[in-house]
């Protein structure tokens, strides 16, 4: 190109069909701030179940606590008497004070209908149903240990 001379723009024979620029992501879209606004109170609700449901249970932690960590030297009969105040408690800590009031045998018999067969209190035999009223009782390591365990799973796995 000779001195003096400018160079001409050339212009493209089809620019009506060129792209835009791309769109920017930010600012959203204003449903986005909703479905956000949406997912956090879902997430809060979630929390505050979950606490809620935590602290309404603190009871059943406090008396598997006391049974698991029972003293071994307890004697057979007051390893029986803790069993039946465990139960006794948790009826109480639900205001169910009518059941918890029921003479062992009868309150032992209701919670039956609602155990699985496996771990029914029946199954314990006569010693932990009339244990309390007796002067002395005798249990064998298994017959305990089923007990602590029936019981265990009753305070664990019953409906409030």
């Amino acid at each position: 190109m000779p001195a003096g001379q400018t160079q001409a723009t050339m212009s493209l024979p089809n620019e009506a069909y060129l792209l835009p620029e791309s769109i920017p992501m930010w600012p959203p879209a204003w449903w986005t701030w909703l479905i956000l606004a949406l997912l956090l109170l879902l997430i809060g609700a979630f929390v505050f179940y979950r606490y809620r449901r935590y602290k309404k249970r603190a009871y059943r932690r406090e008396a598997l606590n006391a049974i698991t960590k029972a003293p071994t030297d307890l004697s057979d009969k007051e390893c029986i008497l803790l069993c039946h105040e465990m139960i006794r408690r948790c009826f109480i800590s639900e205001n169910k004070i009518e059941m918890a009031a029921l003479p062992s045998s009868a309150l032992l018999e209701k919670i039956d209908l609602t155990m699985p067969k496996k771990y029914q209190f029946s199954l314990l035999g006569n010693a932990f149903f009339d244990g309390p009223y007796r002067s002395k009782v005798e249990l064998t390591p298994e017959q305990r240990s089923a007990m602590i365990k029936t019981t265990s799973y009753w305070i664990r796995k019953h409906h409030a």
